[in-house]
């Protein structure tokens, strides 16, 4: 994977790499290099380097089979609540990851309510895992209308319940009369923050899918059957050649949907095709390099097994690709990037 097309995600890539390969706590060493405080809008005291570099750090995560929800969920946390002034006290705690923070109820359906006092209900969806200290949920208020609330987490009215997706660790919050402020957000900032997330979630993916390949590529140049290699197999090679020609094409097109998402002129659209292809295509790379390894791929701690798990979660995570499509529909008509043409 070639990420010379700048300098500074060159280093950040690089340096994502390192903290992968430390032992430690790998939020801690994140956050020593600036995450997530790298992409946070510098109202809140961040650096505000936008999408470019956060689909870097995103991608090399997905790349060290390391996805880290909680990192993005907290950067999204931070987008929606820019100039809010909402829990100023704790934002410093989060933009240095010394906590998370996460979103309730806002990628899938999850009937929470809050009463007439203001105090929330019910339980969220599998979350990553993270020390969350934050988090905004979208829920539904006495009156019946649905709308997004801040809470702050406490031990009192906030029990955190652990459990898996496909073996993969994951935490549920369930909220008894946890105190719930109403957020006023324009529906333009709501959108553009979830169409940022949803960039990142695909970096997320695509890295996952270039793992996925560079497994596979290199099992079957190995593995020999009936005195050749896997590789020689026309069967095989050409299928991985398409997947990695798509590949280079896909990743292009995740940064020109970042640049454009920086400088203000993104199409409603592109986010959720973008994360619908690399959903897609982080599936069928995990599955191949599943097939390709046969028996071994179906190993639990296998490389190729691993991806797969994680593939089949984080394609899911903000809605399946069909939904995704769906989402996109409305605006087919509008100028897209090249890349969806």
């Amino acid at each position: 994977m070639d990420l010379r097309i700048d300098p500074l995600q060159a280093r950040l890539a690089a340096a994502v790499d390192t903290a992968l390969t430390r032992t430690g706590d790998v939020y801690a060493e994140l956050a020593a290099l600036g995450v997530p405080g790298l992409a946070a809008p510098q109202s809140l005291g961040g650096l505000g380097l936008g999408l470019s570099a956060d689909i870097v750090v995103n991608s090399r995560l997905g790349h060290g089979l390391e996805p880290l929800g909680a990192y993005r969920e907290t950067v999204l946390v931070l987008e929606l609540l820019e100039e809010t002034g909402v829990a100023e006290p704790l934002l410093g705690e989060v933009l240095k990851g010394q906590r998370h923070a996460a979103t309730v109820g806002v990628h899938t359906g999850t009937g929470l309510r809050v009463d007439a006092e203001d105090r929330l209900w019910g339980d969220s969806e599998h979350l990553p895992v993270g020390d969350f200290g934050l988090v905004v949920a979208r829920a539904t208020a006495h009156d019946g209308t649905t709308r997004p609330y801040v809470v702050t987490p406490d031990t009192a009215t906030c029990g955190v319940e652990t459990g898996s997706q496909l073996r993969l660790p994951t935490v549920r919050l369930h909220f008894s009369g946890a105190r719930a402020e109403a957020l006023d957000l324009a529906a333009e900032r709501w959108s553009r923050a979830l169409d940022a997330a949803r960039v990142r979630q695909a970096a997320v993916l695509l890295g996952l899918a270039d793992r996925a390949l560079a497994v596979a590529r290199s099992h079957v140049n190995r593995r020999v059957q009936y005195g050749s290699p896997l590789v020689n197999l026309q069967t095989v090679s050409h299928g991985l050649a398409r997947l990695v020609g798509e590949a280079d094409g896909w990743r292009l097109l995740l940064h020109e949907v970042a640049w454009h998402h920086d400088q203000g002129r993104e199409n409603p659209a592109d986010a959720a095709r973008l994360l619908a292809v690399a959903a897609e295509h982080a599936l069928l790379c995990t599955r191949k390099a599943l097939q390709l390894h046969g028996v071994r791929g179906m190993l639990a701690h296998s490389t190729a097994a691993t991806a797969y798990r994680l593939a089949s979660v984080e394609a899911a995570r903000m809605g399946a690709p069909a939904s995704l499509w769906h989402r996109a529909a409305p605006h087919a008509a509008a100028p897209g990037l090249t890349g969806f043409r």
